[in-house]
């Protein structure tokens, strides 16, 4: 997945950053006219520095950032969760963010103590503004964390860089960078990343949604997948999916288009590569959204 915990070389994350923002200003100049009120500070990029576990704010509709530091699970894996708090009508983005959205970057480089870092996305949102769908968050994002400590009898000191965007009617984005130690034995905030972790998307096994075909066509500078799906109870008119593949230097993915015909649903995207002539598809990640419910396939099988 296109996030997902990976330890960003900082350089490629400012340009994966970079690039989205310019493709979302390509796509918000076409309803330019539809959004006089739409302003994107290009300009700037806000940093807020946390040394403990609470960032406050005085960027512009952010009230704070944090770390709730969880508990350690029977497994030995430790849960916790990254807390976003907006002012009231702003909202943030999901790993895919949608036109005009910007997407999140984790950067955990400087964490002790960590074998292994999942971030466990909840179910987002869909948000149909000036003609534009973004898909994220409103007010809050509570982002729960499993995470792997090399070793089990010692405290993970957690320490991320995050670049991301939020917006109203003003888009800000914002590098943050906070710290806090996870200590063995604790036991704070799981009210609220249980809670957060009823959100569920739901896995596509077992699903009434199945696969039909799945093709990955090759194009000049990398291949067009498209994925042909049946749903035995019927797909809504706005049903859609988006198509993920983990990103690196040679590769990313954009979205196309996504129809309804009949009982089955067409997700299209373009995988740009560069001299990479081999796919896996067992790391394509297909995620559907239909009647409120988010359904997340792993894996792209015929």
């Amino acid at each position: 997945m296109s996030l997902c915990g990976r330890k960003d070389n900082s350089t490629y994350a400012n340009n994966i950053i970079l690039n989205q923002l310019i493709l979302s200003i390509a796509s918000l100049m076409f309803s330019f006219i539809k959004m006089k009120k739409i302003l994107i500070l290009l300009t700037l990029v806000f940093n807020t520095t946390a040394n403990v576990a609470f960032s406050e704010s005085p960027i512009i509709g952010l009230k704070s950032i944090d770390i709730i530091r969880g508990w350690r699970e029977n497994d030995k894996s430790h849960m916790a969760a990254i807390r976003i708090e907006m002012e009231e009508g702003w909202k943030t983005y999901w790993r895919v963010p949608g036109l005009g959205g910007i997407p999140p970057l984790i950067n955990w480089n400087e964490s002790k103590n960590i074998k292994k870092f999942t971030p466990i996305w909840p179910a987002p949102y869909i948000y149909k503004e000036y003609g534009l769908r973004t898909i994220g968050y409103k007010n809050v994002l509570i982002l729960p964390l499993r995470i792997q400590p090399i070793d089990t009898n010692k405290p993970i000191y957690f320490s991320a860089t995050i670049d991301f965007g939020i917006c109203d009617d003003v888009c800000v984005p914002i590098q943050s960078t906070i710290k806090a130690e996870l200590p063995k034995r604790t036991s704070i905030g799981k009210n609220i990343i249980e809670k957060a972790l009823t959100r569920k998307i739901i896995s596509g096994i077992d699903n009434p949604i199945k696969f039909i075909s799945c093709d990955f066509i090759p194009v000049e500078n990398g291949f067009e997948i498209i994925a042909i799906l049946k749903n035995s109870n019927n797909f809504d008119e706005d049903s859609f999916g988006v198509i993920e593949y983990p990103m690196d230097q040679n590769s990313w993915v954009s979205q196309k288009t996504s129809s309804v015909s009949n009982k089955n649903l067409k997700v299209i995207a373009s995988l740009h590569t560069k001299g990479i002539n081999f796919i896996d598809r067992s790391n394509l990640n297909l995620t559907i959204f239909s009647k409120n419910e988010v359904i997340e396939f792993n894996g792209c099988s015929n």
